[in-house]
């Protein structure tokens, strides 16, 4: 299982040998009490994940005041407690980090090197990659944003399970991990086009 900072970016140098073909998507690690975000890059060579810094900010203001004092009227402490949490959504805004695509390969290199938490998948230590989308079932226990998940066994990363929160992006890595990796990626989605959504690929039974 990876663990921050269990692989070190040695083998970005390596990485440097890759061409611009260089598609990407969003991805979500998600551990016990934290969540790291992710922009995959599918190299010719290998697959670059570099940390995200994506910055949330808060507007401040009195408007938090006024929705725990509001909550508190409503309903003691766990009206308190709704209150704080509908501040919070309301005082705070992620500003994305943007514009990674269009960095040239020493500069993501460079900022792989200084974000400890990226990391690197040699394709030759790839052992499988598994794509899935949650059923209709599935997405009544799942992070309504959940477009799919990657499944990632790797020799010297272990088993990783990358969340992928927009269908784009979903897309992006059916149509490209292939032409990585060959018959080690196992689809198991299909695309949805009244819903334009991806869904479980449920293979008949003879």
């Amino acid at each position: 299982m990876y663990t921050s900072g269990q692989q070190e970016l040695q083998s970005t140098a390596w990485l440097q040998k890759s061409v611009s073909d260089r598609p990407s998507f969003k991805v979500v690690v998600r551990r016990t009490f934290s969540k790291t975000r992710y922009q995959a890059f599918a190299l010719p060579r290998g697959l670059l994940f570099l940390e995200r810094r994506d910055i949330t900010e808060s507007s401040g203001g009195g408007t938090n005041t006024n929705a725990m004092v509001a909550g508190a009227v409503m309903g003691g402490l766990v009206g308190a407690m709704i209150g704080a949490a509908i501040a919070e959504s309301m005082a705070s805004t992620t500003v994305h980090e943007e514009n990674l695509d269009c960095c040239p390969e020493e500069r993501l290199i460079e900022l792989a090197r200084a974000r400890k938490k990226s990391f690197v998948a040699k394709l030759d230590e790839i052992i499988s990659l598994t794509i899935d989308a949650p059923s209709s079932f599935g997405r009544l226990f799942a992070d309504s944003t959940l477009a799919g998940w990657i499944t990632l066994r790797d020799k010297c990363l272990g088993k990783i399970t990358l969340e992928i929160h927009d269908q784009p992006g979903l897309a992006i890595a059916v149509e490209n991990l292939p032409r990585r990796l060959g018959d080690r990626v196992h689809i198991n989605v299909e695309l949805d086009q009244q819903a334009m959504r991806f869904v479980p690929r449920f293979t008949s039974r003879v």
